[in-house]
């Protein structure tokens, strides 16, 4: 289980100056524990790598990328818990690898996941529904089926989300809007629209250059 991922630029990830993290990693142990399982945290990929294959949960506080493209490598499905989350990167990462979802429906994955195409969209308190998704993925489908759900996540990663697919976006809006017939300036309104129309193309330029994607 990753509790916190960091990016090649630094930015997000496990911080246990969070008091907010540190409780939360340690109440899902407690839980695990609770349960009769075996636990580890791993706090380095070296040490992650030493685990012994007895330990039944893995909390992994913080994953690099290099070493988060390598587990998503190796997995069959991606679980993303957040309720009510914004768009959240983590779900178009496991898509872009090929990796089909399973979401709280609600929020960002109402926009990135497409239900039985990509992933899937459950209540994150109804644990059966969950656990049923994951059943099936692990035990009920076979291969062609795993293969066509890879295939349609990466496709809807690179027509969706990649950063052709918002450059292009971004040039119809602003060709829609240069072919709208033109108002009297009018100062203070048409200046704030520049700078936050500005703001956005900066943001998110930002934050895909840093997502790679």
């Amino acid at each position: 289980m990753v509790l916190g991922r960091r990016s090649g630029g630094g930015r997000g990830g496990y911080d246990n100056r969070v008091q907010e993290n540190v409780q939360y990693h340690r109440d899902l142990d407690q839980l695990a524990t609770s349960l009769g399982l075996q636990t580890a945290t791993s706090k380095t990929v070296i040490s992650a790598l030493s685990i012994p294959d007895s330990i039944d949960v893995l909390f992994l506080l913080s994953v690099p990328t290099a070493f988060r493209d390598t587990l998503l490598s190796q997995a069959k499905l991606l679980l993303y818990t957040p309720i009510n989350e914004h768009f959240g990167i983590v779900p178009v990462e496991a898509m872009r690898a090929g990796i089909p979802v399973l979401a709280s429906n609600t929020g960002g994955p109402l926009e990135t996941i497409v239900e039985g195409e990509t992933g899937w969209l459950r209540d994150a308190t109804v644990v059966a529904d969950w656990t049923a998704v994951m059943d099936r993925v692990l035990y009920g489908m076979n291969q062609k089926d795993l293969d066509r759900m890879s295939a349609a996540s990466k496709a809807r990663v690179e027509k969706e989300f990649s950063l052709t697919a918002m450059g292009d976006r971004l040039e119809e809006e602003i060709a829609d809007m240069f072919s709208k017939e033109r108002r009297p300036f009018s100062g203070f309104h048409q200046l704030i629209f520049v700078f936050a129309l500005l703001g956005i193309v900066s943001s998110i330029f930002a934050v895909w250059s840093v997502k790679v994607i």
